[in-house]
């Protein structure tokens, strides 16, 4: 509660790790694929990225504030390129 209730940006850009199961699960004996964390934003926080490692593979989350990142959708794209480098 804390947290919510700053009147002024405090921070723009929360990011969490959540480590995964590493071996491949199941829910009601369907083969679960990916697992995403996507972390809500608080108050006045422009971008929150939740990384989620998964039965070998990374995930990634991304929750924004369009007012304040309008440019949102590129992310996704720039944060594969950084990463295939």
């Amino acid at each position: 509660r804390v947290a919510t209730s700053f009147s002024a940006r405090q921070f723009n850009l929360l990011i969490t790790n959540v480590p995964g199961a590493q071996s491949q699960m199941y829910i009601a004996g369907t083969k679960l694929l990916e697992t995403y964390a996507v972390p809500p934003l608080l108050h006045n926080q422009t971008l929150a990225i939740g990384v989620t490692s998964y039965n070998g593979m990374l995930y990634f989350g991304i929750n924004a504030d369009r007012d304040a990142m309008s440019d949102v959708d590129m992310l996704p794209s720039l944060l594969r390129e950084a990463l295939d480098e």
